[in-house]
């Protein structure tokens, strides 16, 4: 077959999506369940402080801080990949997913 764009954009996908489909059940529940935690950590995190008179704001971006020097310092100290890295991954993920539902809720 012949190297056009269509070709590399498709073999590009498959890329992403083949460890979805060959990986094992322990190892994407794991990542679900991560995703999943920290959507709810986060979500629960922001409306406990929401319910508090301090700055909300604040609050949201030393989250994201947080998150992001934790992922920088495991990420760049050791490039392989283990399960532990992905797991904090999908933490900061679901993180950052449910700031950024919360504050289209609350319109700012």
């Amino acid at each position: 077959m012949q190297k056009t764009r269509l070709k590399k954009y498709t073999d590009s996908i498959l890329i992403y999506l083949t460890p979805l489909i060959t990986d094992t059940w322990r190892r994407r529940s794991l990542l679900l369940i991560s995703l999943l935690a920290g959507f709810y950590l986060t979500n629960s995190f922001i409306s406990y402080f929401l319910d508090i008179p301090i700055n909300t704001i604040f609050i949201a971006v030393l989250t994201v801080i947080i998150m992001e020097l934790a992922i920088r310092i495991i990420f760049f100290t050791n490039k392989r990949l283990t399960i532990f890295k992905l797991i904090l991954n999908n933490l900061r993920i679901g993180s950052t997913y449910a700031l950024i539902l919360e504050a289209f809720k609350l319109g700012s």
